[in-house]
């Protein structure tokens, strides 16, 4: 997910079809024979027919983009104008097949590579990434680097600090790879004292989020403030990923602080809490997520059962289900006497 862009969906059944795979800008840039920038000013459908993937059969299209190049960061130059011919579907290096193409009138990075024909997309699940036609401006000091990933990137960030709508300004963040893009951390920084971003609960959790997980606990204290502060809320990012991000902080850090959201009011965040505990390696967890058993929510229950069979290795005592009453109830008493054990130090 980047999970530092993904939207996290809890709860105990949960079915997913044709998962796309992460998004990697890294592997993106290491992939390409070409990667452009510039507005995509018309698309056109020039044909249609049929193709075979991997023994299946899929509708073609067949399209023609008109792209206004601005800076071609890898690969050879190219003319201001350039026409790309594209097909949809199209496979990735792997044969993952996906319906990847271009809009009309979008500022893009694009990631291309060759073919005997001429170029086709890197990846068909992620095609382009969003930047801005506009630079922060000479008063903006951050730097990035000079190599053809830290160009992407700024392509990207710079939608923070520019003129773009909140939604451009999501998109930026949301592509983010926590695990890859530590070094937007800086961009991120200065980006987070901008009035229109620190404003902004989306874009604000977005970004604390980014920079607890990597390690900035200057931010925890606005973390904490939009976490247990009920009115912030996001339609676009959930709170459960600002559980997350405090996750990975040192446990005498994060500990307490999961065990506060344990005890909410709303339960998608008791269920992150509950889960998230988990990824403390923590024993100190274990007395936290046993009292959190009575919770009247069964999904949080759920939770921290789930959490307590991987802490202590008792995967037996885990569910897989909230339907099995039967089960369920056995489940609940085993822990129950292992928390009694503890107590008593028979544990």
């Amino acid at each position: 997910m980047n999970l530092a862009f993904a939207t996290l969906v809890f709860g105990t059944t949960l079915v997913v079809a044709n998962l796309a795979p992460t998004l990697s800008t890294k592997g993106l840039v290491n992939s390409a024979d070409l990667i452009i920038v510039g507005k995509v000013e018309r698309v056109e459908q020039t044909g249609s027919g049929d193709i075979t993937y991997n023994g299946v059969h899929y509708p073609r299209r067949d399209y023609a983009a008109d792209i206004s190049v601005d800076e071609t960061i890898k690969g050879d130059p190219l003319p201001h104008r350039f026409i790309l011919a594209f097909s949809t579907p199209s496979t990735d290096a792997r044969g993952n097949v996906a319906q990847g193409g271009l809009l009309p009138n979008t500022y893009r990075v694009i990631f291309l590579t060759k073919t005997a024909s001429g170029y086709k997309f890197v990846s068909p699940y992620s095609p382009s990434l969003p930047a801005s036609p506009k630079p922060c401006g000479p008063n903006w000091h951050v730097q990035l680097g000079e190599g053809a990933y830290h160009k992407v990137l700024r392509w990207l960030l710079d939608l923070l600090c520019t003129d773009s709508t909140s939604e451009e300004k999501q998109s930026a963040l949301f592509v983010l790879n926590w695990t890859e893009d530590s070094s937007a951390a800086p961009f991120l920084k200065a980006a987070l004292n901008l009035p229109n971003v620190k404003s902004n609960p989306t874009l604000r959790m977005s970004i604390v989020s980014d920079l607890m997980y990597w390690k900035d606990l200057s931010v925890l204290p606005r973390a904490e403030e939009d976490l247990f502060d009920q009115s912030v809320r996001s339609p676009f990012y959930p709170k459960s990923n600002l559980v997350l991000a405090i996750s990975s902080l040192e446990p005498q850090i994060s500990i307490p602080l999961l065990a506060r959201v344990l005890k909410s009011p709303q339960p998608e965040e008791r269920v992150a809490a509950a889960r998230f505990l988990e990824y403390t390696n923590s024993q100190t967890a274990l007395d936290i997520l046993l009292s959190a058993l009575g919770d009247p929510d069964r999904e949080v229950q759920f939770a921290v059962m789930q959490s307590l069979g991987n802490l202590t290795k008792q995967h037996q005592w885990r569910p897989t289900t909230i339907d099995s009453d039967s089960y369920w109830n056995a489940c609940i008493q085993h822990w129950r006497e292992f928390e009694a054990q503890r107590k008593t130090g028979t544990q």
